[in-house]
């Protein structure tokens, strides 16, 4: 049996608070229970900002976790099991394990918000003693471990990169699943700057250790509004408010997730996702992991964020059309491509509206 609720875990000011709990018995099928419609129905919208609450669950089992994963909607687990990291971790031991003096690439803001496709910061070497100080100092700064022996070669793993912490983080046995079929894991840390808004090929749950954040995440089928660039997963726009810390200022069609210390947020593969933290520091892990039976982009994928085969596939076929035209007057290939792009748009319509998919296509963990 695993428990439901809405409440995104913060104080809720008046005229925005509203709860929702749903018990589902040992014998009933989540999936069933909660199909994408009956959500859309018991978890209203919060008119304020339209914004929905992220659902907050407690699991018992591994089998809890894989059914939920098939809803294709985000969730927080509480009262997970995530090791001796949720009391050891503080700065002064983190410095001391890691050692002060290692160098560690991190991203040198230039402000609050950080915009991958403009590059308005910067990598900066620096020893992790003095990353660690200036960020508590409320130096806009952020670190994303990669892999500590190939690091343009190799994803990150936080066991090898990080052998002296190693044994005081681990999944707990509800997310077996992740664990079996992990792509990655990368340590974050954050000061008071906000992560851009871009999406994962890779599914990923990311363990909240310490501090607070929040998540505005939205639907893949949004990914149109957000002028992300053929072949890229970042959007060059800004989502939170410059002025007010976690709150948003594109409010379309979003879930906001309040992650607390201890909180585990699963994000389904190609749900657009940004970060503010809600205090000077922020510590998390991801674990990135493979959901899907099959698909992926051959070759190597050191971030988890290269687009599925059949994407990078449907581009070059793309642009074998464009070309195949190029021998016709101007206007009339303008005509063709672009009564082909409305017959492309016409199916991705059409099979959203699909029921099965995901049953269908996601990976069939048993």
């Amino acid at each position: 049996m695993w428990t439901l609720s809405t409440t995104d875990g913060e104080p809720e000011p008046p005229g925005r608070h509203f709860v929702a709990k749903v018990v589902i018995p040992p014998n009933c099928n989540p999936v069933a229970k909660l199909h994408a419609e009956d959500a859309e129905r018991d978890f209203p919208e919060v008119q304020s900002n339209m914004a929905k609450a992220v659902k907050r669950v407690r699991l018992e089992s591994r089998a809890d976790f894989d059914q939920l994963m098939l809803l294709g909607q985000p969730f927080v687990m509480e009262g997970l099991n995530l090791g001796e990291c949720m009391t050891e971790w503080t700065v002064d031991k983190l410095v001391q394990k890691i050692n002060s003096e290692r160098l560690v690439t991190v991203h040198q803001a230039q402000g609050c918000h950080m915009n991958f496709q403009s590059k308005n910061f910067q990598y900066i070497k620096k020893p992790f003693g003095n990353f660690m100080r200036e960020i508590s100092d409320g130096s806009p700064q952020y670190l994303r471990s990669i892999s500590a022996k190939k690091a343009t070669e190799e994803p990150a793993c936080f066991t090898d990169d990080f052998p002296s912490l190693s044994h005081q983080f681990h999944l707990p046995q509800q997310l077996e699943t992740v664990r079996q079929n992990q792509h990655s894991s990368p340590l974050r840390i954050s000061g008071p700057v906000n992560m851009w808004l871009h999406y994962d090929v890779m599914a990923n749950v990311l363990s909240q250790i310490s501090g607070q954040k929040v998540l505005a995440l939205y639907p893949p089928i949004d990914a149109v509004h957000f002028q992300i660039p053929p072949g890229s997963s970042s959007s060059p726009m800004t989502v939170f408010h410059p002025n007010q810390r976690g709150s948003v200022s594109y409010p379309r069609h979003y879930i906001r997730a309040v992650l607390n210390e201890g909180d585990v947020l699963y994000i389904p593969p190609l749900w657009l996702h940004s970060a503010s933290p809600l205090d000077n520091l922020s510590v998390s892990i991801n674990v990135f992991f493979r959901n899907l039976r099959s698909g992926y982009a051959a070759g190597r994928d050191v971030y988890g964020n290269r687009d599925l085969q059949v994407y990078e596939n449907g581009r070059r076929n793309i642009e074998k059309i464009a070309k195949s035209m190029e021998s016709l007057p101007r206007d009339i290939a303008s005509t063709y491509l672009v009564r082909l792009g409305e017959e492309l748009t016409k199916k991705g319509q059409d099979m959203k509206q699909k029921p099965d998919w995901i049953r269908t296509q996601r990976s069939g963990f048993d």
